[in-house]
């Protein structure tokens, strides 16, 4: 246990926030957000009656729990990303529990979990009792739930832009059936014409990642196109969209008889509704989509290219490599996409 003073947010903090406001009013996930994206550490009072304190820390991606220590301590010893101490505060009689959630990737979960241990706390449980049912109540929450990679979530973006344009030109059911990425096939799209593999990136330049020899492999007698998505982060920006509303917005032009399918594609590339709150960075498109089309002259490294090269080639395996296609002409893929892409003119 800790018997030194706390000097840093109770104190004069430097670079800190201290808002004291009695019986804080519940937080949403944009503001939970907005306080860690902000870099500074802030502390509040969150209910006066059980002088029970709150501070965020981004830096560390830490929120803390402050409390008068009355009673035993609680036991968080099988929760690896929460621990607990007893610590004096300047100026403040007595010593103070002290419970830290490592709020990395679940901003609002350690929230949830710390507003929970006040609310029982305001009903007249003891400390100790307050964490054991609140960490019951949300074990599962906060051992299951993880945000998908940037990358998944870019791509995932890239796919249903293009989805939500086919779905306006050819119809949700005949779109649905194009749409392959979800049954984990070499390329996203299979439409009448031609196949589409869409690629998405954040960086400035069209630099994608190629993961395997066989998913810029043309099928025989099927173009394919590589589908060029360009994001960035969008902060407040007034076209910008979070994931969840992309996909919102993409199940509304979807039948109420296919919504169903359309849930079930999302779910094997690992979303889950549920989660939505974790994914709250908006997005909008740095650059109108270009199309490459993939032929002889197309920098991939396939399958027929390594083997005709590559001495033992039996022996090399797990091929994935990047490309820069900035470049490259892009060119007018035909129909339904012919308008996503920019024009050759």
């Amino acid at each position: 246990m800790r018997s030194q003073h706390r000097l840093d947010l109770w104190g004069v903090p430097a670079m800190t926030e201290r808002i004291d406001v009695d019986d804080l009013k519940h937080l949403t996930p944009e503001t939970v957000e907005a306080y860690f994206g902000s870099g500074v550490q802030s502390a509040f009072i969150l209910d006066g009656r059980v002088s029970a304190r709150l501070e965020i820390d981004p830096q560390h991606h830490e929120m803390r729990l402050l409390c008068p220590a009355v009673g035993s301590n609680p036991d968080v010893t099988s929760y690896e990303r929460i621990s607990f101490d007893r610590v004096n505060i300047l100026g403040e009689p007595g010593e103070w529990f002290e419970l830290s959630v490592d709020a990395a990737g679940m901003h609002y979960e350690a929230y949830v979990l710390l507003e929970s241990i006040v609310d029982q706390l305001r009903s007249g449980a003891s400390f100790r009792h307050a964490v054991s049912e609140s960490l019951a109540g949300l074990k599962d929450l906060l051992a299951g739930r993880k945000r998908m990679s940037e990358a998944v979530i870019t791509g995932l973006i890239g796919e249903l832009l293009v989805l939500r344009h086919v779905i306006g030109k050819l119809g949700d059911e005949t779109a649905l059936a194009t749409w392959l990425g979800p049954l984990a096939e070499e390329h996203d799209f299979a439409l009448e014409e031609f196949e589409a593999e869409v690629k998405t990136t954040l960086s400035e330049g069209r630099v994608h990642l190629i993961g395997s020899e066989t998913q810029l492999l043309p099928t025989p007698s099927r173009p394919l196109y590589l589908i060029s998505v360009q994001l960035t982060k969008a902060g407040a920006a007034a076209d910008s969209f979070t994931l969840p509303e992309l996909i919102e917005t993409v199940r509304a032009s979807v039948d109420s008889s296919r919504v169903r399918t359309f849930d079930k594609y999302l779910e094997s590339l690992a979303w889950s509704q549920t989660d939505a709150d974790l994914y709250s960075t908006r997005y909008q498109q740095r650059s109108v989509p270009k199309a490459y089309l993939v032929d002889d002259e197309f920098p991939a490294i396939t399958t027929p290219r390594l083997n005709a090269v590559v001495p033992q080639r039996t022996l090399v395996t797990g091929v994935s490599y990047r490309v820069d296609v900035s470049t490259l002409h892009h060119t007018q893929p035909p129909a339904p996409l012919e308008n996503f892409c920019e024009d050759t003119k």
